[in-house]
């Protein structure tokens, strides 16, 4: 008998007390006010550090769906794919342009299922997984080559997938409440089309992402279900990107003969939480953020990287609920050296020389490391040195006390003809979002009341929308967390942004190109430029610490089609009006929504 939503969120919930009543806990140091109640964590179960190697994600592999997308078979409340597909996929739609089509497409097929997967070496903890698979198998994406991924809901609780640093329809963002229901399937159309300058017009390619990464995001589940393991990277190539592979100024992501490159590494961060057994330890009522009690990589816990003596691309993805990571790599007690390339995806104009990577939840890094100039048979450390006791924030830098997360075995000869990335490499032109562009200035409170996360004052709700914005604007927004005990890290759904300042000063180098998550620290505002372009429909952005998201530490927009003659949104709309489900835009067939008004609740 399958469980409703509320049932399995009830037994969730009482089987977490029962963890907790069942198992000693350590008790976290802590900086919080006397009397607040902190989440405790289990004993671990015992393991060796690296002693497993690194788990490499392998590759989605293309499929033909059958029926075909957008065809009447595959249509809203149809068998096959009863959510359907983004009204913007039909050439008939307002948005959808003719060169959306130039290349095929691509087809894609994942689910939702239960699996079993080893955390901990030897230990088989129940999990969840796109396709079983933890982390999940990685998509390849091109832009100019649209994709449709076929997602099917094998599991009892809804479930919605997001793309993050994706621009994409609405229907496929991953919208809390656009759910993809137990045994039902949705067609997530993803056109991989570049946002257009407000000026030239043209594709705007310095705004092509390369690092992205999807997960779920379903309603009030979405940090239970990403620590369960719902969680894979997204890989996007254009054409300058292939021509740095080409050129060998990066590592290329594919090898001569169609197999993936050794040389380009994703790695994903997550502290996992088990229990003495290895099942999982989960705290629903846990409104600071979940601290885990095992540092894992690539779904695996402190494992070793054999490298050869040449450079690597790593792309570091901070897939944590709450830690925060500053990344290092050392020999010794010596730093190694990083050249980052990117920041969330984008990349650089060049690189710029670092010796540590800061990562907090939802964010990616893409760096350069060498490892030519070290003998066969050296050891390195990818090192953690942020302190953390809790969930609210971190405690501060000590590298005094790093926690290793990849020991890497150097092997070899140096390899000839490395690539040949380095300082002053060029590597993507990048065109400013320009203060004249700005034609409204917003700004959001990220706040705690009465326990509880909000924005401006109010918990999230998919019915309102809390700013209205014609499609093409630019706008200034000011991100401000006044709380200087908790961290917020701060994404945007549907567009990157351009941080301007931080605190009215403006941020480092590697802060001031275009990103989609922001380090909202306590007593802080950040100032970005961001624009909302192609696809019109609500959107959300939130806080990226899963369990406040949960919470409703999150806001909606809706950005809504220009008055041709006017230039206003069309229909005139108002900020704070209620939002009116539109089946085709929320894949949720009419008769579902009128018959379970608790979906949109």
């Amino acid at each position: 008998m399958k469980q409703n939503r509320r049932q399995f969120i009830g037994q969730v919930g009482m089987a977490s007390i029962l963890a907790a009543e069942s198992f000693p806990f350590l008790r976290l140091a802590s900086k919080a006010q006397a009397g607040d109640l902190l989440p405790k964590l289990p004993t671990a179960p015992r393991y060796t550090p690296h002693s497993v190697p690194l788990p490499l994600p392998g590759r989605l592999a293309p499929t033909v769906l059958d029926p075909a997308p957008g065809s009447p078979a595959a249509s809203l409340g149809s068998a096959a794919v009863y959510h359907g597909i983004a009204p913007e996929y039909s050439r008939s739609h307002p948005a959808h342009k003719p060169y959306w089509d130039k290349s095929p497409e691509r087809h894609y097929e994942m689910a939702y299922e239960e699996s079993l997967h080893e955390w901990v070496p030897g230990i088989q903890t129940p999990a969840l997984g796109y396709n079983g698979l933890v982390p999940a198998a990685t998509i390849r994406l091109r832009v100019g080559e649209p994709a449709v991924v076929r997602v099917t809901n094998k599991v009892d609780i809804e479930a919605s997938v997001h793309l993050h640093g994706g621009h994409n329809p609405s229907h496929a963002d991953g919208h809390p409440c656009f759910y993809v229901f137990p045994g039902q399937s949705r067609d997530y159309y993803y056109p991989n089309v570049l946002p257009s300058h407000p000026v030239t017009g043209e594709a705007d390619f310095s705004h092509a992402n390369s690092t992205l990464w999807f997960h779920d995001h379903a309603n009030d589940v979405t940090a239970r279900n990403v620590i369960h393991g719902l969680a894979g990277f997204a890989l996007m190539t254009d054409d300058l990107e292939e021509k740095l592979f080409a050129d060998r100024i990066l590592p290329a992501l594919d090898t001569a003969d169609g197999q993936q490159s050794p040389y380009d590494v994703p790695m994903a961060f997550i502290d996992q939480a088990l229990n003495p057994d290895g099942t999982i330890f989960w705290d629903p009522l846990d409104a600071d953020g979940r601290l885990g009690n095992i540092l894992t990589v690539n779904g695996a816990a402190q494992p070793y990287f054999e490298v050869e003596r040449r450079k690597y691309r790593f792309r570091w993805l901070g897939c944590s609920l709450a830690r925060v990571y500053e990344l290092r790599i050392v020999r010794g007690s010596t730093d190694i050296p990083l050249l980052q390339i990117s920041n969330d995806g984008y990349l650089f104009p060049q690189p710029e020389l670092v010796s540590s990577v800061l990562l907090i939840p939802g964010k990616r890094a893409d760096v350069i490391v060498d490892f030519s100039k070290f003998e066969a048979g050296t050891k390195l450390y990818l090192q953690n040195i942020m302190q953390q006791s809790n969930g609210r924030k971190p405690d501060g830098i000590d590298p005094t006390q790093p926690m290793n997360l990849v020991e890497f075995r150097v092997k070899g000869q140096a390899v000839r003809n490395d690539v040949s990335v380095g300082l002053g490499s060029a590597l993507r032109p990048y065109i400013p979002i320009e203060a004249s562009e700005v034609t409204a200035t917003r700004r959001f409170d990220f706040n705690r009341s009465n326990g509880a996360w909000q924005i401006n004052g109010q918990f999230w709700s998919p019915f309102r929308s809390d700013a209205v914005i014609p499609s093409g604007t630019t706008e200034r927004w000011f991100l401000q967390n006044n709380a200087g005990g908790w961290w917020h890290p701060a994404h945007i759904h549907l567009e990157n942004h351009q941080i301007v300042s931080i605190n009215g000063v403006k941020p480092k180098k590697v802060w001031s190109y275009l990103c989609d998550t922001s380090p909202l620290e306590g007593n802080m505002v950040i100032e970005v430029l961001v624009r909302l372009r192609t696809f019109t429909g609500p959107f959300v952005f939130h806080c990226h610490n899963n369990n406040h998201e949960d919470m409703r530490m999150m806001s909606q927009i809706e950005t809504v089609p220009r008055n041709p003659v006017t230039g206003l949104p069309m229909p005139p709309m108002l900020n704070g009006k209620s939002f009116s489900v539109d089946p085709a835009v929320c894949g949720i067939p009419a008769r579902d929504i009128e018959a379970n008004p608790h979906l949109f609740h």
